[in-house]
Formats: C-alpha cells, sequence, structure tokens
C-alpha cells in the first residue's frame, strides 16, 4: 500500500511527509540508507513518521487540525527567527523522518517495552557516571542526533537559542509557549 503524504492540508490519513520517489531522491543525495524492496521503505518510512510524534511536546506552536496525525503542520511556529506557513511542510521536517527511517532501517527500535530501569547509582565527581541495577534495562526511546538537529529550529529551546528579540511575540520565555500553567 503507498504511502499517504501529508502536504500540508491535513491529509485524512497521513503516514508520511514524503513519497517514496522523493525520499529515495533525498536518500541519494545525503547518502542516507532505506531498503530496497519498496514495501519495507514505505513501512521504514511510516514507522520515521511515527517516531516524530515522542518529539511533539517539545515543538513550538500547536498542530492545526484535532484530525492531522503527524507532528506538522502547526501554527505559531517560528524557524530560524521566520514564521512558518501553517499550510507547508518544512523541508527539515522531511528530513528528519528521512533520519528516522535510516536510524530504523539500521537497527534503532521504536517499539521495546519499558521493563524498568532502575538506576543502582549516580555520580557527579567531574564526570557524570549512571550504573543500574542486573536485570534493568537502558530507555527504550532510540535518540536519533540527525532527528534532533533537524527538529531542533522547530522546538521551544530552539526557539529560545535563536534569540528572536521578542518578533510577534515570540522568542520570549513566557507561559504560553514554553508549556507552562498560569
Amino acid at each position: 500500500m503507498s504511502l499517504t503524504v501529508e502536504d500540508g492540508t491535513v491529509v485524512p490519513s497521513a503516514d508520511s511527509f514524503l513519497s517514496l520517489v522523493d525520499a529515495r531522491a533525498l536518500a541519494i543525495n545525503y547518502g542516507i540508507n532505506l531498503p530496497v524492496d519498496d514495501l519495507e521503505a514505505e513501512v521504514t518510512l511510516r514507522n520515521g513518521y511515527l517516531l516524530l510524534l515522542t518529539e511533539e511536546r517539545n515543538l513550538q506552536g500547536s498542530r492545526v487540525s484535532a484530525e492531522q496525525t503527524g507532528i506538522f503542520p502547526r501554527k505559531d511556529v517560528l524557524q530560524n527567527c521566520f514564521d512558518v506557513a501553517s499550510d507547508v511542510i518544512p523541508a527539515d521536517i522531511k528530513m528528519a523522518q528521512l533520519y528516522a527511517a535510516d536510524a530504523i532501517n539500521s537497527g534503532a527500535t521504536t517499539n521495546n517495552v519499558d521493563d524498568g530501569q532502575s538506576l543502582k547509582s549516580y555520580s557527579i565527581d567531574g564526570v557524570i557516571s549512571e550504573t543500574y541495577q542486573d536485570g534493568s534495562s537502558e530507555s527504550t526511546n532510540a535518540n536519533i542526533q540527525g532527528v534532533d538537529n533537524q527538529l531542533f529550529p522547530f522546538t521551544k529551546a530552539g526557539l529560545s537559542a535563536a534569540n528572536c528579540g521578542g518578533i510577534g511575540g515570540f522568542g520570549q520565555l513566557n507561559a504560553n509557549n514554553f508549556g507552562y500553567l498560569p
């Protein structure tokens, strides 16, 4: 079944920001690996799309519709101090999905069961050190640097780091754009 691409118009049942053709072209340009088999590549891209949902809590603004399936489109978002139209999917979001798909294709897991991390010891003697109890596991969420880098300009932390000087009410620490309740 082919991908249903979100183009910024809140496409019903969207499961990707990229078509397979576009994803393959970008993958070639950036040296990113997708499965050779089209069906496997589409499944990997869908999983990359879903993985981005774990980062939504860090993003600026809000979804434009309760019916949308992905993290974009969004309203009230700045990217490097410039407004992002609420009816587009920025290229960096598409790249984040592609990096997520690459990590999944390379073995990153997205659906592990967390059997609970049990911290045994924690130290800060110049260097942080954590030791977990026997039988305990590490975190189940993969941290994918390419995804983090692509999403950063759209995050609340990225907005703060951009130092936009309060353009349009953005760029200032306040209760509305940083998720704090009054």
